[in-house]
């Protein structure tokens, strides 16, 4: 009994640095999708319910364990342990359908996913001296998502290309972004997707980029790639995201989660 004692730390350690490593050594795919829709309409941008829910059936049956930007977070800052097999689920514009049709499928299947949001096309937002148009979520929609279920990210304040901001710009953009979703009362993470997944590449431009992110506190941000990231972060700021699109057939997107971009290059 009393060697157990004095093992118990250590066997503590142990575990701890073993799920640090299980964390660093699983590669992050990174799902990017848009809309949703039950009627069977599909595009580059809109994927049908039922593929979705056979998407969410096959993570769940290949163990994958959804994680939330919160928790990527900690793991780039705290370097607090992912459960094995990550995969982070993202959600880009706020469309209504996020809540209407993806939030009951998300809660069905156990899963979490992650909305990066426009504030200005939020319906209060865009549509206060209009008809509202519903294509949008709405603060009553944002505010009834259990945040166990549904985080929030940033996606520019009115989806703008960011590579074609000056660093002003980009500064006043995402000032203005944070600020309307705090006024709104609206929970989010220090992430950020790149609308388009552009960002600038020329490396003056590209550094005084970055840079701006950096003195506005994101602490990750987005882009597309459609690869796969290797654990441990490289670079927070440049994480790849796979675009899984409406039409994209079932054997395709299994490969890609599985292998990223390399099997269709």
């Amino acid at each position: 009994m009393i060697y157990w004692i004095f093992l118990l730390p250590a066997a503590i350690v142990l575990i701890a640095l073993f799920q640090r490593y299980i964390s660093f050594k699983q590669p992050l795919p990174v799902l990017m999708y848009h809309s949703v829709s039950e009627n069977g309409t599909e595009d580059d941008l809109t994927v049908q319910s039922l593929m979705l829910e056979r998407q969410f059936h096959y993570l769940k049956r290949k163990e994958f364990t959804p994680v939330l930007l919160s928790q990527l977070v900690d793991f780039v800052l705290y370097k607090k342990p992912l459960p094995a097999k990550p995969v982070l689920i993202t959600f880009d514009d706020g469309y209504r359908d996020n809540y209407t049709i993806l939030y009951p499928i998300l809660k069905q299947y156990g899963i979490s996913a992650n909305i990066f949001l426009v504030p200005s096309l939020i319906e209060e937002t865009c549509c206060k001296n209009n008809a509202a148009s519903n294509q949008y979520l709405k603060l009553d929609d944002i505010a009834s998502m259990d945040p166990s279920v549904i985080e929030f990210g940033l996606h520019s304040y009115d989806h703008r290309n960011l590579n074609e901001l000056s660093p002003y710009e980009l500064n006043d953009d995402i000032t203005q972004s944070k600020s309307v979703l705090k006024t709104l009362n609206i929970p989010f993470q220090p992430c950020l997707a790149f609308p388009y997944g552009a960002y600038p590449k020329k490396r003056g431009k590209s550094y005084e980029f970055f840079e701006t992110l950096s003195r506005n506190k994101i602490v990750l941000a987005f882009r597309i790639g459609n690869r796969l990231n290797p654990m441990p972060l490289k670079n927070g700021l440049l994480i790849q995201r796979l675009n899984i699109k409406g039409g994209m057939s079932f054997k395709r997107f299994t490969r890609l989660v599985k292998n990223g971009k390399v099997l269709f290059s």
